[in-house]
């Protein structure tokens, strides 16, 4: 079972090259590799688990920083390595978190500052993917370090 997803076509097809190489690394040849997609589905299906795996766990461990913007918050993550780093905008006022991304004039009132820090119940790499399972993207922390900016200023 994989610990993470499995690739999808497109993303295997992108990763082809690496794919190859994974499978040289594991002395599988391409006339082994067509022949166990064709006698043996389950095996094949069984390598590309552990390759998307490796894949995944590797964007994992290079990331930092998760963002997951709803129509009325905004959640910034630090994974860090001990633990998750929360901070956060929650509206106070309707369509508040809509004028962010506008010129229109915005007041600070209109917004609740979150923040909170966990530690880690299961792996960080783990808890980073079930957070990108509910709808976080990974992201440069730019966001994240303005925000942060803000509590300090609180």
């Amino acid at each position: 079972m994989a610990k993470y997803r499995l690739l999808s076509d497109k993303e295997l097809k992108l990763m082809e090259k690496d794919f190859i190489e994974y499978l040289v690394v594991n002395s599988i040849t391409a006339d082994d590799w067509i022949k166990l997609k064709k006698n043996d589905s389950e095996k094949a299906e069984k390598i590309i688990e552990l390759f998307s795996d490796v894949v995944l766990e590797k964007v994992l461990r290079k990331s930092q920083y998760l963002k997951k913007i709803n129509k009325d918050s905004i959640l910034c993550f630090h994974y860090q390595s001990n633990q998750v780093v929360l901070v956060g905008l929650q509206e106070n006022t309707p369509g508040a978190i809509t004028k962010l991304g506008t010129s229109q004039s915005y007041n600070i009132d209109d917004y609740e500052l979150m923040y909170s820090e966990k530690a880690y119940k299961e792996q960080r790499e783990l808890e980073m993917y079930h957070m990108i399972e509910k709808g976080a993207t990974i992201s440069d922390g730019k966001l994240y370090k303005q925000l942060i900016l803000l509590t300090a200023e609180k």
